[in-house]
């Protein structure tokens, strides 16, 4: 019965020296996670900037895809225009 009682004590007593460490740390936590936050800012700039950039070359290559494909249909069905009328003609 004594070997019960002792562990609960001993359970609350682990219990509060869990707490007091918990708010003994908690301000230097907090501190820790703002420098970690504040030294990441610049990298987290950097890598917007750079991925705007990749977007925005990305977005050219796509306006020049388009418009060398439009080139080439464009070409194809003036091919065969050209080719029609001269089958027309010889009809």
């Amino acid at each position: 019965m004594k070997a019960k009682v002792m562990k609960k004590e001993a359970e609350k007593a682990i219990k509060k020296a869990v707490k007091k460490v918990g708010k003994a740390t908690a301000p230097k936590v907090k501190q820790l996670k703002k420098a970690v936050a504040k030294a990441a800012e610049p990298k987290v700039k950097d890598l917007k900037k750079a991925a705007g950039k990749i977007s925005d070359q990305a977005e050219k290559q796509y306006q020049k895809a388009k418009k060398q494909a439009r080139k080439v249909i464009k070409e194809g069905l003036e091919a065969s225009a050209k080719q029609l009328n001269k089958a027309a003609k010889a009809m």
